[in-house]
């Protein structure tokens, strides 16, 4: 790799200036070429404003440094980046939506909407959160444009389940075409062996499920997973509670009498599948309160930042989360390198998250350099992607089935801190 004063087809001051931040939008696109290239579009959207804003930059700034790398072309084919926002400000957003998922419907719909009206997109990085990924992928499908999310596990978007909803994964693919969709991290049933690997190790064998009444419920259905891996691992399931519910209650009061339910099931380690909210935190106090010697379990969906700040101190020290989102040292030299880089072009340590976003722009770019001269040609890129087969990537060595899930499936759980950090207790898997 040349150095980066010598790139002239992506100005580092341009290069800089949008991986720093400048704004919640931005195009990264090819400079003074003398010849003419065909330009692809890839879109991202994703929550670059509320609480998790620093990371979803993050993943961002690691697209944008894939395509630096790649001087914004493959061959003499183009490539441009569109940045998108999907989180809207709480004061101009729908109030009754639940935080994090603050993306109102008709704002990613209008995401997926731009990218698929314009004529040169051949890819689109996003949803990060399952209920915005459920509206644009329909959409995306539609139009034979590739969708690679950074974030989004529910099983129904890939694979028939019992926990799915009615209909998915069939209903994300309505015209029967090909699939469009692939994600990077491991999906919720993966997850789910994962939690119960890490409980059983910890000497968990009495176990309660709750399952947050979240509308539409993509992120309770970890619950229903856990449960019906328990068993195998020694762990039995002395309660299931459905329909919890976290948005229309947020003191702990609220949660007195299912706190005391659960005390008559003596367990010994309770897990809550659902949306990170102030009613979710608030229950998590209440069961630390009834139950102070049970182990609180959190999915990869509740490790927000706004929901393990908010727990305070004596129920953040009975919490274990889980998450693929690994320690930087964890993943290869391949990472290392780009971190480097990164660190080199912002002077700041990146987390995990960067890598999410550089392989996704990079998996994209691999398929248009396998695709050629076909590669404006959506079906045909969708084709390329879904045949890379094994991917020497980021974050790992890894390959997307024909259904879009990755092969990786390390998981790291992680103790809280008092001030909500996350620090590492053991990686799974």
């Amino acid at each position: 790799m040349g150095s980066p004063g010598a790139r002239n087809a992506l100005p580092i001051l341009v290069v800089l200036a949008v991986l720093a931040g400048c704004g919640t939008s931005g195009t990264v696109q090819g400079g003074n070429d003398t010849f003419s290239a065909t330009t692809l579009t890839v879109y991202s959207d994703l929550p670059l404003l509320g609480p998790d804003a620093a990371a979803m930059s993050e993943i961002v700034n690691g697209e944008i440094l894939a395509l630096y790398e790649h001087d914004g072309h493959v061959g003499r084919l183009h490539v441009s980046l569109e940045s998108l926002n999907d989180y809207a400000d709480a004061a101009v957003s729908d109030p009754l939506l639940p935080d994090p998922l603050r993306s109102p419907p008709l704002q990613i719909a209008q995401s997926a909407h731009t990218a698929s009206s314009d004529l040169s997109t051949v890819a689109y990085i996003g949803d990060y959160d399952a209920a915005a990924t459920a509206i644009s992928l329909q959409l995306n499908n539609q139009n034979d444009i590739l969708q690679i999310s950074p974030g989004s596990s529910y099983v129904g978007f890939t694979d028939p389940s019992a926990v799915d909803l009615p209909g998915d994964p069939g209903v994300f693919y309505p015209y029967h075409g090909p699939r469009t969709f692939a994600r990077l991290v491991p999906s919720d049933a993966v997850e789910a062996k994962a939690i119960v690997t890490w409980m059983r190790s910890l000497g968990v064998r009495r176990l309660d499920l709750l399952e947050d009444d979240s509308n539409p419920p993509y992120d309770a259905v970890i619950a229903a997973l856990v449960a019906a891996d328990a068993p195998a691992a020694g762990i039995t399931v002395v309660g299931y509670h459905r329909g919890v519910d976290t948005q229309a209650r947020s003191s702990e009061d609220a949660y007195a009498q299912l706190a005391g339910s659960l005390a008559g099931e003596h367990p010994d380690a309770v897990l809550l599948g659902g949306v990170a909210n102030a009613g979710a935190e608030a229950l998590w106090r209440e069961l630390h309160l009834v139950l102070p010697r049970a182990k609180l379990f959190a999915p990869s969906t509740l490790a927000t930042s706004a929901f393990l700040t908010g727990l305070g101190g004596p129920a953040a020290s009975a919490t274990y989360v889980t998450s693929p989102i690994l320690e930087p040292d964890q993943y290869p030299a391949a990472a290392q390198r780009v971190f480097a880089e990164y660190r080199a072009l912002l002077q700041q340590a990146p987390s995990a998250y960067a890598l999410y976003g550089y392989d996704a722009m990079n998996d994209i770019l691999l398929a248009i350099a396998k695709a050629g001269r076909e590669a404006a040609d959506r079906p045909d890129l969708l084709t390329a992607f879904f045949k890379l087969g094994e991917i020497h990537g980021t974050l790992g060595d890894y390959r997307i089935d024909a259904d879009g899930d990755t092969s990786l499936t390390r998981f790291d759980g992680y103790r809280v801190a008092p001030g909500g950090g996350l620090v590492l207790a053991a990686p799974i898997g």
